[in-house]
């Protein structure tokens, strides 16, 4: 891990300590004035706030939480989408999430550092014994009852699935690229690990591929070429290129959010899953250059955006636009307090002001 990697994570353990240091009484006292300081301070953004907070909890109905883990809805096979192509959405697992009471969530530390650390930044404001449902980690199925999750597959049955910003220390990385687009080298670039079988695909079909220069940085597997395997590239190698790779791992790609942030074009599937990024919103040709997951339009497209750089640099500008919108940390952390206020609300945990009520009540 380099410097900067190893002292930015360093700072954001420590934060997450010292918060789990203050007794959460202080947060609980608080959390009527933050909310009011919500609809006080961005009283012009409503709409945008309901907008997303919709699309974070898409739950509409009240319900209630089972009493303990054994009267939750088992885990089942769900017959999803069938296209023409292998796609993580067909036959998926409809899964159980876990159960528990908000002051046990110290237990969590012990199974991922930094979900537990995002979650408790905001479900410390709320009565330690409110019971909710979750699934930390890698969530690229359904559940089977309303429950906060990091991510989510793109499709309408995913409305018991709860976005909370979860992992942001390695997902949301934005960056400032000083490189000109037309600066940079006509290639497709990606390093990464090569685990999932569609991005073994990908590097089956067009490791060879003079337009790309893509390697495996990762242990070595059966399933894997050894010739497949090149040494990690820095951040600033990659922004060399004009073209850079984004595929989907077992849920989003981690790679997504600063690629956009830079300038260079985002070649990519059209992703199936979803976290508090709002992938399903990003659409071809406004905000990346989307390719089949077949990959067998892959020249085609690289050869379009080569002959037509214009092009090129209007979809690198509007993908930097949609990035902006997460900079405002404050309003960031508003939605996710939103969130969980709007679960506990509708599972008749607590009760919440007119107002909030209103919002919660915006459908897209």
């Amino acid at each position: 891990m380099c410097d900067y990697k190893r002292d930015k994570k360093i700072f954001y353990n420590l934060k997450g300590i010292i918060r789990t240091i203050i007794p959460r009484i202080f947060a609980q006292k608080n959390l009527d004035s933050k909310i009011q300081n919500i609809f006080r301070i961005y009283d012009n953004k409503l709409e945008y706030l309901a907008m997303r907070l919709s699309l974070y909890n898409k739950l509409q109905e009240p319900f209630m939480l089972p009493q303990n883990r054994e009267e939750l809805p088992s885990d089942s096979d769900f017959l999803g989408v069938k296209p023409p192509y292998p796609s993580r959405l067909c036959n998926m697992q409809i899964i159980r999430p876990l159960l528990d009471m908000l002051k046990n969530n110290t237990l969590m530390a012990r199974y991922a550092t930094v979900y537990y650390y995002d979650s408790y930044e905001w479900s410390r404001y709320f009565d330690d014994n409110l019971t909710w449902a979750f699934i930390f980690g890698d969530v690229n199925t359904l559940v089977s009852c309303p429950a906060i999750v990091k991510s989510r597959p793109i499709m309408q049955e995913n409305t018991n699935s709860v976005l909370l910003q979860l992992e942001k220390w390695r997902h949301f990385n934005f960056i400032r690229d000083s490189i000109p687009y037309e600066n940079k080298k006509d290639i497709l670039f990606f390093r990464g690990a090569i685990y999932q079988d569609h991005r073994i695909r990908f590097f089956t079909k067009h490791f060879d591929n003079p337009l790309c220069d893509i390697g495996h940085v990762g242990n070595s597997s059966d399933s894997i070429d050894s010739k497949w395997t090149k040494p990690a590239a820095s951040l600033q190698d990659h922004l060399r290129y004009k073209f850079l790779l984004s595929l989907e791992g077992f849920d989003v790609a981690t790679n997504l959010k600063w690629i956009l942030s830079s300038n260079s074009l985002c070649i990519m599937p059209k992703p199936e899953m979803e976290t508090w990024f709002m992938e399903s919103g990003l659409q071809n040709g406004i905000h990346y250059a989307e390719i089949h997951n077949d990959y067998s339009n892959l020249d085609e497209v690289i050869d379009f955006y080569k002959n037509n750089p214009h092009k090129a640099r209007e979809i690198i500008a509007n993908a930097n636009a949609y990035c902006r919108q997460f900079f405002d940390r404050k309003l960031e952390g508003a939605l996710n307090l939103l969130v969980l206020r709007k679960y506990f609300y509708l599972s008749g945990q607590i009760d919440v002001s007119e107002q909030e009520k209103e919002l919660f009540a915006y459908r897209m």
